[in-house]
């Protein structure tokens, strides 16, 4: 129970880290920033045993920040780690880095007060016009800025079902069906203005083992 505790709050003061270093990726001028709210850390963890003595550890964090021309920037980070080992009487700790990724939406919003919670502000955000996204220190991409090497990137692969390994490239995307499959829905959410955060939510990015 000891080592999940610490395991958990090391991965919450990684994800904030992240999110600190993170820039905005619109480019050119910006509008000044109306409010900057962040989620909850959100773990998971998936147990091999008894068939693999191997397990994975995830964590995942949302960003959101609202401009006051009415649009939006959303981070989403994710990052994994396998064969997690802690110390139990010295700081010393081993971990496996195995997948990490940040992803951004940028579109436009509109905004309420709650009607029973005044420091409540419902947002609406529309479907994402554009994504940027990192991924696991082997490329990057950005719709407004498409790319051969993206497309070829999130091709849809397919992959033997005994070894894993890549038996058909797939055809490359263009920028347009990576935003028709990735960008979310228009969705309403609460953000809290005095604690400048709000829940966890993925924005349909795979995050952790169960979504």
């Amino acid at each position: 129970m000891k080592k999940k505790l610490v395991l958990v709050m090391a991965a919450v003061m990684v994800a904030v880290l992240i999110l600190a270093c993170a820039g905005a990726a619109k480019g050119g001028a910006q509008a000044k920033i109306k409010g900057v709210y962040l989620s909850p850390a959100k773990a998971d963890y998936n147990n091999m045993r008894p068939t693999y003595n191997f397990y994975l550890y995830n964590f995942a964090q949302s960003e959101v920040t609202l401009y006051e021309d009415n649009t939006y920037m959303i981070i989403v980070t994710d990052s994994t780690f396998s064969a997690v080992e802690l110390s139990e009487s010295t700081n010393d700790h081993t971990e496996n880095e195995r997948t990490n990724q940040i992803t951004k939406f940028f579109g436009t919003y509109t905004a309420v007060t709650n009607e029973l919670d005044d420091d409540l502000t419902d947002v609406t955000f529309s479907k994402p016009t554009r994504i940027v996204k990192s991924f696991d220190q082997s490329y990057w991409l950005d719709t407004d800025n498409w790319t051969e090497k993206a497309g070829k990137a999130v091709a849809d692969k397919q992959y033997d079902g005994t070894t894993g390994e890549v038996i058909g490239e797939g055809e490359p995307k263009t920028a347009e069906q990576y935003l028709a499959e990735n960008a979310f829905d228009e969705v309403t959410l609460s953000v809290n203005e005095k604690s400048a955060s709000l829940d966890f939510y993925t924005f349909g990015v795979k995050t952790g083992f169960s979504n």
